[in-house]
């Protein structure tokens, strides 16, 4: 490398659409040695590089820097330029671009280093629009920083070319139109800082723009005095500035995705397995960082499949709600919002919502509710969900269909994602057990085994009524076993009341068992010779392939979302006419030809419904909603809370659409607040009564004055 002087009044003799790459520098330093050997390798011999140095007394002699070579090996010619005495490095800056004129000028900081390609890709996002004034690059600390870093940056960057609210950043292309219009550059713009400069504000008020160069990345090496994580940090929300960084950060990093997984208390139901097995999915991947937020109370089951994965961070409410923590790039819903609050909670985790819509049934149906307006506050809790979420997830085309039906949600939005049915992580974990009340099955008998909440839907009175006609006309004496949760609204448990009082051999042959977990549910479909699936409708339909799992054969309904994963010349149930449907019953539980066929019918179907399938898919969504604009209802609500309205996430479990605190509730809590004598009292006893409930749970949990907080790192 050969430095050369020149004066401020020398013309460089670059014509209109040249560049000059100009580098304030304070005297030599291994810095400035490492940031021009950058940029001889990846800049074109034809392109001017002048090292603009303040003259300031104390700093070294530019000419004794080391000699980087350019990367054909050969000596490239650097020119040094030096301010006036008393123009400072803003004066060397100012007088470079002046005797570069008509040329555009880079900015560079001697911190930064530069990769391939970055010089053409800066022009392009600064010649993007005719009103772009400067085109900042990304940045990036030494950790982060490497040729593969900024290979991957350019070849996955979405080229948004988001604006920006000032010219800011170490790396700064600056066209020549725009120091025509408003005049020279300031000091704000050479030292990199992130304050709105002048020179960055005249532009604005004149009507030009700033850009980012989302496919240019280039080391920062002041970055980590800052936040070294920050690849750019301009403040600005538009939303395309967050869709590039997102982008970005994927490309140097994994995706970050966090999965609500709230619902794993209590008994293990068939939406924990989906939730657990989607977990697993995803963990096997290798693509993903993955944490899972869990309730206070997490199920054993659940505990002992999670401790199992160490890919998979496990998260408290709090830790996952803390402002402060770094937010994830998605948050996924796997089952649908319930309560405001949760809706209020998920935006605050990460930039991008996915959320599962299992089926609409309660959407449709009153009958699941305790009242008009509590149904009323589910549907306009759905709609809100479905207009705020990112990306809506189905399990099934029907399921899909359905919410279009209703205008829930825009088709570019919605996505089918079929589970898988070859539970891996969950399944064979799992020792049997019998349930109780099952005591009283007398062994060789035959058990048709009916799978399911009472809810109507589920249209269990069908299967007492098949029980019925085998009686009646087949002297059949086996049993019909219920298992499922009772439900509180919408259970036809007064139907199937009024049928078996009215028929006491088929009441004699009837045990409802209630809700059992996973591994009582496994024996019954040990012991079961026919499995009954007459749901009306369902988003998709597990229990069939639950049933071929464990060898038996199972009848259901052709249509909704069954049709769609099994073939409808295998349903066995002519809906909902049992005459017709009880000879099939029979021969399903006497000729073994039959059975077989059934069963491998259903395992044929199931090939291709696998969990990796699922993990797949959902990672291919999860990179597509990140990478897509995000609705117009979720970026004013994530920027003004228009939802909650300044509501604390509780406050919303109260008393936003479908919350839990009844209308007729509000003016008599009203009035017993404002009241002068009562409201007091009566709040200064419901907060202490709070206040020890809540260290008793915390005793409960071992977590009380002088106990460590419990190890997460365990249930790992």
């Amino acid at each position: 490398m050969q430095v050369r002087q020149i004066a401020l009044n020398a013309n460089l003799d670059i014509g209109l659409g040249g560049i000059v790459v100009c580098i304030p520098a304070e005297g030599a330093s291994e810095h400035l040695v490492s940031c021009l050997r950058s940029v001889l390798e990846h800049t074109a011999s034809a392109v001017p590089i002048v090292v603009c140095d303040s003259g300031a007394g104390g700093s070294r002699d530019l000419e004794s820097l080391a000699a980087p070579e350019d990367g054909n090996g050969g000596a490239r010619e650097v020119l040094c330029v030096r301010a006036d005495d008393g123009a400072g490095l803003l004066g060397a800056v100012q007088g470079a671009l002046a005797i570069a004129a008509p040329a555009d000028a880079v900015v560079l900081r001697p911190d930064c280093e530069v990769a391939a390609e970055w010089l053409d890709r800066l022009r392009q996002a600064a010649y993007s629009d005719s009103t772009v004034a400067t085109a900042r690059a990304l940045s990036c600390g030494p950790t982060t920083w490497n040729d593969a870093a900024a290979a991957s940056v350019r070849l996955r960057s979405l080229r948004l070319r988001p604006r920006l609210s000032s010219a800011t950043g170490p790396c700064l292309y600056v066209r020549r139109a725009a120091l025509e219009l408003v005049g020279d550059i300031d000091a704000g713009l050479i030292s990199g800082g992130d304050g709105d400069g002048e020179f960055s504000q005249r532009c604005v008020r004149s009507g030009l723009t700033h850009v980012l160069a989302d496919d240019v990345l280039v080391l920062d090496r002041l970055i980590g005095r800052r936040d070294e994580r920050s690849i750019c940090s301009p403040a600005d929300g538009a939303a395309p500035l967050t869709r590039s960084l997102s982008r970005v950060r994927r490309a140097l990093s994994e995706l970050c995705v966090v999965v609500d997984a709230r619902i794993l208390s209590g008994p293990t139901t068939g939406t924990q397995v989906h939730v657990l097995e989607a977990i697993a999915a995803l963990a096997r991947t290798d693509r993903v960082k993955l944490s899972a937020v869990v309730p206070d109370h997490l199920n054993e089951h659940a505990a002992r499949c999670l401790r199992s994965w160490p890919k998979v961070t496990l998260l408290a409410h709090e830790e996952a709600a803390d402002p402060t923590r770094r937010r994830a790039d998605l948050v996924h819903r796997p089952y649908q919002v319930n309560n405001p609050g949760d809706l209020t909670f998920l935006l605050t985790v990460a930039d991008r919502l996915v959320i599962t819509q299992q089926d609409l049934i309660g959407y449709h149906n009153p009958s699941y509710f305790p009242s008009p307006e509590a149904w009323d506050g589910y549907r306009q809790l759905t709609r809100t969900t479905l207009a705020i979420a990112d990306r809506a997830l189905f399990f099934s085309a029907h399921g899909r269909d359905d919410a279009l039906a209703d205008d829930l949600i825009d088709p570019t939005r919605a996505n089918v994602v079929p589970i898988g049915v070859d539970h891996q992580a969950t399944g064979g974990r799992l020792r049997s057990v019998r349930p109780s009340g099952a005591e009283g099955l007398p062994d060789g008998v035959e058990v048709i085994l009916c799978l399911g909440t009472d809810y109507r839907h589920k249209n269990r009175p069908f299967a007492l009524r098949l029980l019925e006609q085998l009686q009646l006309y087949h002297s059949w004496r086996g049993r019909l076993v219920l298992a499922g949760p009772h439900v509180v609204h919408g259970s036809s448990a007064p139907d199937e009341e009024r049928l078996l009082a009215r028929t006491p051999t088929v009441a004699e042959a009837v045990s409802d068992l209630g809700a059992v977990s996973e591994a009582e549910k496994a024996w019954l479909l040990d012991r079961a010779s026919l499995v009954m699936y007459p749901t009306v409708r369902e988003g998709f339909g597990l229990v069939p392939f639950e049933a071929a799992n464990h060898g038996v054969p199972c009848m259901w309904a052709a249509g909704t979302a069954l049709s769609e994963v099994l073939p409808d010349e295998a349903a066995t149930i002519v809906p909902w006419d049992v005459a017709q449907s009880v000879d099939r019953a029979l021969e399903l539980l006497r000729d073994e030809g039959a059975r077989r066929r059934n069963v491998e019918v259903i395992r044929s179907a199931g090939e291709r419904l696998t969990w990796d399938a699922t993990g797949a898919r959902l990672l291919e969504v999860y990179e597509a909603t990140c990478d897509a604009p995000s609705p117009p209802a979720a970026t004013l609500e994530r920027r003004y809370g228009l939802l909650s309205g300044g509501l604390s996430e509780d406050a919303m479990r109260l008393m936003g659409p479908g919350g839990i605190l009844p209308p007729d509730l509000e003016r008599p809590l009203l009035a017993l607040a404002t009241h002068p004598r009562i409201g007091s009292p009566v709040f200064r006893a419901l907060r202490l009564g709070y206040r020890a409930s809540y260290k008793v749970r915390r005793w409960g949990r071992g977590e009380g004055p002088g106990k460590p907080p419990p190890d997460r790192q365990s249930l790992r």
